[in-house]
């Protein structure tokens, strides 16, 4: 028979070993979500990676990191996306990003909600901006007469 100190002792390391465990599977779980990909600042100097004009206005701005971890900026959404259709990139990129017209912050562009229209005074006239939130790019859009797209509708044009 096991006496009772030897079994508390067996039981005691039982549960130490299943808190490690635990503990060592949360280690995993925080490293992974801190590999997520960041967007870039845009810094003064920084130039479109499209059209090679300096990035003045970041409520335009748009950007891409691919793969391979290397960031591409651009000073349009549309420059984005002419840039990655022309060089046949789509299935090379690892995230976008956008800057939400209102706030100036970066947003995952494939989760944004964006409006076209001719009125908007985009850098290379594009006429896109992006909206974190649905209902103030449907306001912006009766305000400008625009059209509501998705990320998605993006690559259809």
């Amino acid at each position: 028979m096991i006496s009772i100190g030897k079994r508390v002792s067996q039981i005691f390391r039982l549960i130490m070993k299943k808190i490690l465990l635990i503990l060592l599977l949360l280690i995993i779980l925080i490293a992974c979500q801190s590999q997520q990909l960041q967007p870039v600042d845009i810094e003064a100097g920084d130039m479109c990676s499209f059209c090679k004009m300096a990035i003045s206005e970041k409520r335009y701005a748009a950007e891409f990191i691919d793969q391979d971890g290397t960031v591409f900026k651009f000073d349009d959404i549309g420059c984005m996306i002419r840039f990655i259709h022309e060089r046949g990139l789509k299935d090379k990129i690892a995230v976008y990003f956008v800057t939400d017209y209102d706030n100036l912050k970066w947003l995952n562009a494939e989760h944004s909600s964006y409006v076209k229209s001719e009125a908007i005074p985009s850098p290379m006239a594009s006429g896109l901006v992006a909206f974190k939130d649905r209902l103030k790019a449907e306001e912006f859009s009766r305000k400008y007469r625009g059209q509501i797209l998705t990320f998605d509708d993006l690559w259809r044009r």
